[in-house]
């Protein structure tokens, strides 16, 4: 039995050699668009069209079969309407083209002539004539050869430029300005121009010119005289020559600026008042002292010390020698300690040790030894070392003036024996193993762990879809009843098989993503369940 391929065979240009087109008896009922056959009672290789007519018709389009290579000829064209009449299968290999109209122009085509509407070439008339108006004089009548002159008149010249072009251009206007100048005194005059009339056309037709008069004089005195406030500062009155009177008001600030009047006649006081608010930066150069309360909302920054005397209360701030008594004998992270060396850094053994206060603590970035006078003692990463006690430098300390943490915090490793192989943390996939509370790990019952078989349906984990003459199944392999969550696409292999017997093996197009799906392509519409995949993991 023949091997069912599902849809298209790319043969990659390569040759197929010795292949034999279907042979049948008699052309099939129908067949696909590009199929060929080849019919052994008319010893005739043919092919099946979407349309057996020539041209085709797409309102009535007639799909059958035809000889691979035959030709079609038009029997006659109708200029009536420009289409191809009388055609019929028969005409695709005899028939001659007969024109049924004479597409040709009566009358000669030359430099004067031009093609009518009635498909005859006619003379362009040689006389033309036309009038010459304007809003006054006499209309002119201009025969075909004359010319007509467009002169220029006031303000206006005409002149001809290439390209058949009449340029109308206002003359440029000359005008001369002049410059004078005067100091009038006081109660002088002098003129000014107040306005200009002009036209619509922009043409000046008029101006006003208005003298100007100043005045006799422009001497003015103030008395200037203070007085107080009481409720806004202090105020002072300025009386003019001519007998006004304005007053100016200085007020303060609340908090911030005092003013007021003093004992003094026109004497006015700016002060602080006792209690000062400023509401925004305060930069003190030199001392400053003060008597009372010094409260800042904002951040202050200090540039030099400032001496803070021993606190007492809880919300008091400290010095720096109760600071220092405070954190005494409290221990510090001193960074990391790298063991793969002997001896480590930094040097915590041996003569020329560092020095420690109790307390003080060492996180292992590298594994390694630390060597000491009379032991050995191994690190890992992530182990913590204390100093017991305050360690002198260059005490060569014993190993009991360290307390050593072990974190056993390592990621656990992969190796051929369990020697090298390094022990750690670690997870589990929980689709195929069991951890116990005591860390005891048990990989779980596989019913199927390396192949399984899925019908193409449209039923989870597959699914069905139809789009471009295609039928695609898409398997969803992470899901539980399948390889699980950690399955990858690349590694599945795959054939189809019919569900039903004889179960033959079909083939489609096989597409697998970068994750945990694949696809299977079949040409045209394929229903639910009736081929199924055989899925193995590798």
């Amino acid at each position: 039995m023949a091997i069912q391929y599902l849809n298209t065979v790319d043969l990659n240009q390569n040759q197929l050699n010795q292949a034999v087109i279907q042979n049948v008896a008699t052309d099939p009922a129908t067949g696909v668009v590009g199929q060929i056959i080849f019919n052994t009672s008319a010893d005739t290789l043919k092919q099946y069209v979407a349309d057996t007519q020539n041209p085709p018709v797409p309102a009535s389009p007639t799909p059958g079969w035809i000889e691979v290579g035959a030709t079609s000829a038009v029997e006659s064209i109708d200029t009536t309407n420009g289409t191809f009449i009388n055609l019929t299968p028969t005409a695709r290999t005899t028939g001659n083209v007969v024109i049924t109209a004479d597409l040709s122009a009566s009358g000669t085509a030359d430099a004067t002539t031009f093609l009518r509407g009635d498909n005859a070439w006619a003379v362009v008339d040689n006389y033309v004539s036309w009038t010459l108006d304007g809003d006054s004089g006499t209309p002119e009548s201009v025969s075909s050869g004359e010319t007509v002159d467009i002169a220029g008149g006031l303000k206006i010249t005409t002149d001809i430029a290439a390209n058949r072009t009449l340029n109308i251009v206002h003359d440029l206007q000359a005008q001369t300005d002049t410059t004078s100048t005067g100091s009038p005194a006081y109660g002088g005059t002098f003129t000014t121009v107040d306005s200009v009339t002009r036209d619509t056309t922009g043409h000046v037709t008029g101006i006003n010119v208005k003298t100007i008069t100043l005045p006799a004089s422009d001497d003015t005195t103030y008395d200037l005289t203070s007085k107080a406030n009481a409720s806004s500062g202090a105020d002072i009155d300025l009386t003019g020559s001519d007998g006004t009177v304005d007053t100016v008001t200085l007020i303060g600030t609340a908090g911030e600026i005092d003013v007021a009047q003093s004992a003094t006649a026109g004497t006015i006081v700016i002060s602080q008042p006792e209690d000062v608010t400023i509401g925004n930066d305060l930069q003190v150069d030199n001392d400053a002292t003060v008597d009372g309360n010094l409260t800042v909302v904002g951040t202050g920054d200090f540039t030099g010390e400032v001496t803070v005397p021993t606190a007492t209360a809880g919300t008091s701030a400290p010095n720096l020698a109760q600071v220092e008594l405070l954190v005494a004998g409290v221990g510090v992270f001193k960074g990391g300690y790298n063991a793969s060396t002997d001896p480590g850094v930094p040097i915590i053994s041996g003569a020329s040790n560092i020095a420690l206060d109790q307390g003080d603590y060492y996180v292992v970035t590298n594994d390694g030894d630390i060597t000491f006078s009379d032991t050995t003692v191994s690190v890992e990463v992530g182990d913590f070392i204390f100093a017991a006690a305050a360690i002198t430098a260059s005490s060569d300390p014993a190993p009991t003036e360290y307390t050593f943490v072990i974190a056993d915090a390592d990621i656990a490793g992969a190796g051929a024996t369990d020697g090298a192989t390094e022990k750690g943390v670690a997870g589990f996939d929980s689709a195929s193993f069991t951890v116990s509370s005591t860390g005891w790990v048990q990989l779980k019952p596989q019913s199927n762990p390396y192949g399984a078989k899925q019908d193409l349906n449209n039923t989870a984990p597959c699914s069905r879809a139809e789009s471009g003459g295609l039928t695609t199944f898409t398997i969803d392999l992470t899901d539980a009843s399948l390889f699980g969550t950690s399955a990858l696409a690349s590694n599945v292999k795959a054939e189809i098989t019919q569900i039903a017997a004889p179960y033959e093996t079909v083939y489609a197009d096989v597409a697998r993503s970068g994750s945990g799906t694949i696809s299977f392509a079949f040409t045209g519409s394929v229903a639910s369940d009736v081929y199924a995949a055989l899925l193995v993991y590798v």
